[in-house]
């Protein structure tokens, strides 16, 4: 059950469309300050209007290209210049790409955009939310994730990539990070969880490429999702919920903890990710 969020801040990356913004919208109608980060900022002004029509607070609209890791420290550093505090921070934003495309960092962008994006703006925000208590990460993930390989040799898919190889691979990573960050957060008054909000139907994969392949991937994952307000429940239910008060590390599905494939629990590639993370990303954790 969804409690009030009055008095609560919440940031949330990719709220421009699908399961962002609804959720967005949600906890606004439930008291939230909501902060919108996004690379569109008409898009984001859209939603900010939304909320206000609804009579939620005024948003924060923060524009950034969460495909540049210069991008993410100029809207972590705007954001924290206004001295707020943040109780949950919901980590959203993705890609599925048809074909490879590469950052201005290098970097494959699906990953990019779905993992290590997440990976710096959640480090760089770190001290805020352990100043704000009872604070919570929700890093959004798939149940995809166990098509996903973190080949440490190739995690650029610059010898193999395909669209559901790269996106499954991002989730998965989500999943480990989620899993080392709690561990790391143990004894801090923040929690940190995995979340699949189900099989819904949104845009991504279908918003990023065109043509007939567009028009055969809506017809298909129109027929077997869910609809876009199944998702808020899982969402809203990983963010508001009284049950989840010090639950951490854990992979949420619908509205309870689920079970892991083997592939997401080994240890040894957790930590390997988080060392390559850091590298990468240029944040360490402190």
């Amino acid at each position: 059950m969804s409690i009030r969020m009055d008095n609560k801040v919440c940031m949330i990356t990719g709220p421009t469309s699908g399961i962002g913004q609804g959720t967005a919208i949600e906890l606004a109608k439930l008291g939230a300050k909501i902060v919108l980060v996004g690379r569109d900022t008409d898009k984001c002004e859209r939603v900010k209007q939304d909320i206000l029509r609804l009579g939620g607070l005024e948003p924060i609209v923060i524009q950034c290209d969460l495909s540049s890791l210069s991008e993410i420290e100029r809207a972590a550093n705007e954001f924290l210049a206004l001295d707020s505090p943040l109780h949950v921070l919901m980590n959203n934003a993705g890609a599925i790409n048809r074909s490879r495309s590469v950052t201005t960092d290098g970097l494959e962008e699906t990953i990019a955009v779905s993992y290590f994006a997440s990976f710096k703006l959640t480090q760089l925000l770190l001290d805020c939310l352990r100043k704000s208590g009872n604070a919570r990460i929700l890093n959004i993930t798939s149940n995809s994730y166990f098509l996903g390989r973190l080949n440490f040799d190739d995690l650029n898919f610059e010898k193999k990539y395909g669209p559901l190889r790269a996106y499954s691979t991002s989730k998965l990573a989500m999943i480990q990070f989620s899993r080392k960050l709690a561990e790391h957060l143990k004894d801090a008054d923040v929690t940190v969880n995995a979340v699949h909000p189900g099989v819904i139907y949104t845009n991504i994969g279908i918003g990023n490429n065109e043509g007939i392949l567009k028009i055969i991937a809506d017809f298909f994952w129109s027929r077997i999702a869910k609809p876009i307000e199944y998702a808020y429940k899982t969402t809203l239910y990983a963010a508001t919920s009284e049950e989840l008060n010090g639950v951490s590390g854990q992979y949420l599905t619908g509205e309870k903890v689920g079970n892991l494939f083997s592939i997401a629990k080994r240890d040894d590639v957790r930590d390997e990710l988080w060392d390559m993370s850091q590298k990468i990303t240029g944040v360490s954790f402190t």
